[in-house]
């Protein structure tokens, strides 16, 4: 790997990783555009993959004791067959129309989220389509965290254990990813040799951001929450 890719991949992994810290997912959101630019989709996810799974170890451990771990196992039942037909889609190429639904979903979600005025009782009850559709974005795209964060942010109301239980969900399901990958030949030894040299860059994004998020408080995290699923739904669509 080139200096120059080398640079912009480690700067696109930092960014990710530094938001999906606060708030518990998004980091593809914005670290995914920037490694396109030096890198191929299967490259991206790859490393992607690497460090969602380390970055999943990494925070569980520290917020463990606000893990939600009945919705866990809901959303890893159905996230882990979604997982498989998402990886094999991505091998043999993705359906980006894929994408503007899913876009099309979120921003309806937060727009509903934003002016609502009573739970939606209906969502609660859609655990099993969530965990689907969120692992097979997650194989696709690596993008099924905003889906997984729809519907645990309309489960429960707890910052802290929102954040816990999303890091929990895609822990599940990045163990169950990455030997999907290498079995698919996504995953190689030079891919793994070259995220060590990312690696200071993600450990301190992760630093930072757990500095950030103790100092936000509910009102702050349900906006940036928001905000943040907004901001992905409109990825998905125009790029």
């Amino acid at each position: 790997m080139e200096t120059t890719v080398l640079i912009v991949t480690s700067i696109g992994i930092g960014i990710g990783f530094f938001i999906q810290t606060i708030v518990g997912f998004a980091a593809t959101l914005f670290a995914l555009p920037i490694l396109l630019t030096v890198l191929s989709l299967q490259d991206s996810i790859a490393y992607l993959s690497i460090f969602h799974l380390i970055f999943s170890i990494i925070l569980i451990s520290k917020n463990y004791k606000y893990v939600n771990k009945k919705i866990i196992l809901e959303v890893a039942t159905g996230g882990i067959i979604g997982l498989i037909a998402g990886i094999s889609l991505l091998k043999h190429g993705n359906s980006e129309f894929l994408k503007i639904f899913l876009g099309l979903f979120i921003i309806l979600y937060v727009i509903h989220s934003t002016f609502k005025k009573t739970e939606n009782k209906i969502l609660k009850k859609m655990g099993i389509i969530f965990s689907l559709l969120g692992g097979f974005f997650s194989g696709l795209f690596s993008a099924g965290g905003p889906l997984f964060a729809t519907y645990i942010y309309n489960k429960l109301s707890n910052q802290n254990t929102i954040r816990a239980t999303l890091i929990g969900s895609l822990l599940v399901i990045n163990i169950f990813r990455m030997p999907l990958l290498v079995a698919n030949e996504l995953i190689d030894y030079n891919i793994v040799f070259l995220s060590l040299f990312i690696l200071p860059f993600f450990l301190i994004s992760i630093y930072l951001g757990e500095k950030l998020h103790k100092q936000i408080n509910e009102t702050a995290f349900k906006n940036i929450f928001l905000s943040l699923l907004l901001i992905s739904g409109i990825s998905l669509i125009i790029s």
